[in-house]
Order: C-alpha cells, then sequence, then structure tokens
C-alpha cells in the first residue's frame, strides 16, 4: 500500500465514524467501511446475515441520505473517480444496512464497501 492509498483510507474511516452516528438512529453498530476483493455489491451478500436481502435504493432516497449526514457527501466525493453502486441490504420494515460499493481496486488496491445500519423505531 502506498502512503498516498493509506492516507485515503484512513479520511475514509474517519468519515465513516460520522455517517453512522449521524444514520444509525437506534443501532449500536452504525457503520462500518470494508476494503473487500468482492467485485460488485450482489456479491456481498457474505457479509450480511442470510436473512438479508439486497433491494435498489432509488436516487430520492440516496439524496435523503446525503442530507441527513453531510460527511455521506464527503467519502462519495473522495471516492468520486470510482463507479458506485449503492442499495439497502434489508432484514424486515424496521431494519436494514444503507450500502455503496465503490469499484476502487485501481485507486486503492481493493473495492470499497459501505455500510450504515438503520433502524427505525
Amino acid at each position: 500500500m502506498t502512503p498516498e492509498q493509506f492516507d485515503t483510507i484512513n479520511r475514509l474511516f474517519q468519515l465513516t465514524y460520522q455517517i453512522g452516528d449521524r444514520l444509525g438512529a437506534e443501532s449500536s453498530d452504525p457503520a462500518q467501511l470494508w476494503l473487500t476483493d468482492h467485485p460488485d455489491l450482489g456479491s456481498c451478500q457474505a457479509l450480511f446475515p442470510a436473512e438479508y436481502t439486497l433491494e435498489t435504493l432509488d436516487d430520492e432516497r440516496w439524496q435523503e441520505y446525503l442530507a441527513d449526514a453531510p460527511a455521506l457527501t464527503d467519502l462519495t466525493r473522495e471516492l468520486g473517480a470510482c463507479a458506485l453502486h449503492r442499495g439497502l441490504y434489508r432484514q424486515d420494515e424496521v431494519s436494514w444496512w444503507i450500502v455503496a460499493f465503490w469499484e476502487a481496486r485501481a485507486r486503492l488496491g481493493m473495492n470499497v464497501l459501505f455500510r450504515a445500519h438503520r433502524v427505525e423505531t
């Protein structure tokens, strides 16, 4: 890993903490950033409990999450040159993970999965 890659990953982890605090609602494990060899968002199913299913996250909802957590905009901007895929891994009507997957292998040596657990009460 180059010093530039290390610095970028460090910034991403710092932003993740800020985002999880804003989006987590009642969750005790609000957000995580995974560096992964998984090639796409769908293949990340193994990182979630079996009963969670991947759903599409529409543009309007994504914009709401960006507004709720300004650091998510910063994270997206930091990885702006990488292809972004987003969705929800949902357990039920009150519990889901907001997910974003960046094809960052060329830039960081690994792809990046962000997930923020959301629990509505």
